[in-house]
């Protein structure tokens, strides 16, 4: 039975206030299982859940009317990693993490930390789809693993891919859980709880998107990581989503919503964490109020997709008028199709990612330059040469402007404090 564990915190630092210092019972939300849950839902939520896989689904199936599925794809992928990272505080424009991300393949050491931070929020984001596209079984290594990959390229590397051994809080003070928001379950119940939900993400008790919100709902509420829970468990959900073959090409920015409807989500989270029987339909009632936010969120997400599509489907228009006659499967031909995905390249980087000479590339940009397609940049201490396609970087961001302020909602995300690693995290939900 969900239920609170009342525990008694006892402050070990020294050189804090008083306050800070003092001690204080406080209660750690300890869940149900996932495996085996009858969710009893409401006709109509059962009907918007259904509409949101249709979405998701007419996404996937899109593909021979646009002109790079590759494109869209890794577009897509970015966009809901930058996203994830957004949620958690840290925030860097298109334009930044671009350059950082030259500076990282060329070998350098990026100066922007933060840029750097979000760029492993977009290898563990491919490093997610990637598992649910091939793995059979969904397993504590992999997702481990996916951790590790988000914490590479932080200020604590060390805590990459480990499960705490400490009680960890969000909310409140940054020394103790007297005033926390939410406390997480006890570090010595996290071993059968992570089984328990990878057992439900293996399976299809659920249908696919309903199965993506639980998981990602039971994960924010272990909370079984020092710092990095919210990134990770938002990469499950498109664990979820590839592994049930609901998403098989691209990937539904939901976090691109989710950060603008923070209250929302938040509010979500909590009302799926109730107290009482299993089996009862007040747990069923509080997981339908977080079900009917991520099915719109989801929805959402996929209109979004779709209208960048077309953009760029009619940038990519723009672009061969400028040009003249291009080639089929030439370098050139190629290049147009790689550039929604990847707008900043070298002339080594675009070789590689198009399987062409750096001679053939390097006369396909020239003339992708001279046409005003590319321009050429400097970046980085070391003057690295790079081409962007600054027509994409705008794209790029105009999206996110217009995922900002959805309309009919405003809500801002809540302050969260960090809190000292000796002690816990305090990672947004």
């Amino acid at each position: 039975m969900a239920t609170l564990i009342r525990s008694r915190w006892t402050s070990s630092f020294e050189g804090m206030s008083r306050h800070d210092r003092q001690g204080c019972e406080y209660d750690a939300y300890l869940p149900d299982p996932l495996t085996g849950w009858e969710l009893a839902l409401p006709a109509d939520l059962a009907a918007d859940l259904s509409d949101a896989e249709a979405a998701i689904r007419r996404l996937n199936a899109t593909g021979t009317s646009h002109v790079s599925l590759e494109g869209l794809a890794r577009f897509l992928l970015r966009a809901e990693s930058v996203a994830s990272s957004k949620i958690e505080g840290l925030e860097a424009g298109p334009r930044r993490l671009l350059d950082a991300e030259v500076v990282l393949a060329q070998g350098g050491d990026a100066a922007d930390r933060i840029a750097a931070e979000v760029l492993a929020n977009v290898a563990a984001m491919e490093a997610a789809v990637e598992l649910g596209s091939s793995a059979d079984t969904i397993t504590l290594d992999d997702l481990l693993g996916i951790h590790r990959t988000l914490m590479e390229r932080s200020s604590m590397p060390h805590i990459g891919g480990v499960v705490r051994t400490m009680q960890n809080w969000i909310g409140g003070s940054s020394y103790n859980p007297c005033s926390a928001a939410f406390v997480p379950p006890p570090p010595d119940t996290l071993d059968a709880l992570l089984d328990d939900l990878l057992a439900y993400v293996n399976g299809d008790d659920h249908p696919a998107l309903v199965q993506a919100a639980i998981a990602h709902a039971q994960f924010e509420t272990i909370h079984p990581f020092a710092d990095g829970n919210g990134r990770t468990g938002r990469a499950l959900i498109h664990v979820v989503l590839r592994r049930r073959g609901l998403a098989e090409r691209f990937v539904p920015p939901i976090s691109l919503v989710l950060a603008t409807w923070a209250s929302d989500y938040i509010a979500g989270l909590t009302t799926f964490r109730h107290i009482g029987a299993p089996a009862s339909p007040e747990r069923s009632a509080g997981a339908g109020t977080w079900l009917r936010t991520f099915a719109t969120a989801a929805h959402r997400s996929c209109a979004d997709a779709e209208s960048y599509a077309g953009r760029i489907q009619a940038l990519n228009a723009r672009w061969r008028a400028q040009l003249g006659r291009v080639r089929a499967n030439s370098a050139v031909e190629l290049l147009l199709d790689l550039l929604p995905g990847v707008p900043v390249i070298t002339v080594d980087s675009a070789a590689r990612l198009i399987g062409r000479s750096e001679m053939r590339t390097g006369e396909a940009i020239n003339r992708l330059e001279a046409a005003g397609v590319l321009r050429q940049r400097n970046i980085g201490r070391q003057r690295y040469r790079v081409f962007e396609a600054a027509d994409v970087v705008d794209l790029f961001t105009g999206l996110e402007r217009a995922l900002a302020s959805p309309a009919g909602n405003t809500a801002t995300a809540a302050p969260t404090r960090r809190v000292p690693r000796r002690a816990s995290s305090a990672d947004n939900a």
